[in-house]
């Protein structure tokens, strides 16, 4: 019996080595996502904009974002 699938959502089932599960839970933990499906999305964003996306304009959102992150725990 499959899953519930979320709407907008396709499901992947993937054959990968035990190497690969661990240095992708490594990963997931570095990055700090709620999910697997978060961490993932996010690995496969980051690949698909590498070269594509001038890395300062990056940096500048993620500093945005970290500055954005921090004001909203200041009213949790």
């Amino acid at each position: 019996m499959p899953r519930n699938a979320k709407p907008g959502t396709t499901r992947i089932d993937l054959d990968i080595s035990v190497g690969a599960k661990l240095r992708f839970a490594t990963i997931h933990d570095a990055l700090g996502f709620k999910t697997k499906t978060e961490t993932f999305e996010a690995i496969v964003y980051a690949i698909s904009t590498e070269g594509k996306i001038d890395p300062h304009t990056l940096e500048r959102i993620e500093r945005k974002l970290d500055r954005l992150t921090e004001h909203l725990e200041d009213f949790a």
